[in-house]
């Protein structure tokens, strides 16, 4: 019989998630395993949900950094505005998914806090061949976002890594496998290489401490990754 995610969470001893938790501290970024955070059946569920969502392509960031990216909004928070689901029920269900209660306690382990962390925004990536995500920093959306978590849902592209810059001076790269989930720091720079074939497609959310309003001020033209 498949585990449930309750089940997988009590195999999370505190010595994984200590390891898990001391990447992301010295690399700014950490992979967790496929089966750990997410299981086939929510990815599969997740794959079912998001085709009822509607799509569009970024080209432009918030702070004006360029990618070419098709992106599926599930929740948003703008400048000035508290976070919200978008896109009907099909957004509500993914979200209740991936704010359920032993996958939050895992990260918020990860994260090293003490209580939960809010969700500010969710959205679905596609990138087909020649797609790419330019270097930026997270927080320039949202200056309250604190980690990105990303769940990879496809096998089978080449290219479309993700590169990590802690420094001016050192790089981290990676691949994370389908169903692998990648969590970094919104406070270092970092972007998707462009991916040469096959279609690189990930779930995206981003968490806070903080569940208010956007406190950006100045938002700059075009669509908004």
């Amino acid at each position: 019989m498949a585990r449930t995610m309750s089940d997988k969470s009590r195999l999370l001893s505190e010595e994984v998630l200590t390891k898990y938790r001391v990447e992301l501290l010295v690399k700014g970024t950490a992979v967790i395993a496929p089966q750990i955070l997410f299981t086939q059946a929510d990815l599969a569920k997740i794959d079912q949900l998001q085709a009822e969502i509607p799509e569009e392509e970024v080209r432009e960031g918030d702070a004006g950094d360029f990618h070419s990216v098709f992106v599926k909004r599930v929740r948003v928070a703008p400048p000035g505005h508290r976070p919200s689901n978008v896109s009907g029920t099909a957004s509500g269900q993914i979200m209740e998914l991936i704010e359920s209660k032993d996958r939050s306690f895992a990260l918020r382990q990860i994260f090293g806090a003490s209580s939960d962390y809010v969700v500010r925004r969710c959205q679905m990536h596609r990138m087909p061949p020649g797609s790419f995500v330019g270097i930026h920093l997270d927080a320039e959306s949202d200056p309250d976002f604190e980690y990105s978590v990303i769940v990879q849902l496809a096998r089978d592209f080449d290219g479309g890594e993700f590169v990590v810059y802690p420094t001016r001076h050192e790089q981290h790269v990676f691949r994370p496998p389908f169903g692998a989930v990648l969590v970094t720091t919104c406070k270092v720079r970092h972007e998707v290489k462009p991916v040469s074939s096959g279609e690189r497609r990930s779930l995206v959310y981003f968490c806070s401490k903080r569940g208010g309003a956007n406190r950006r001020i100045i938002e700059s033209s075009g669509a908004r990754l």
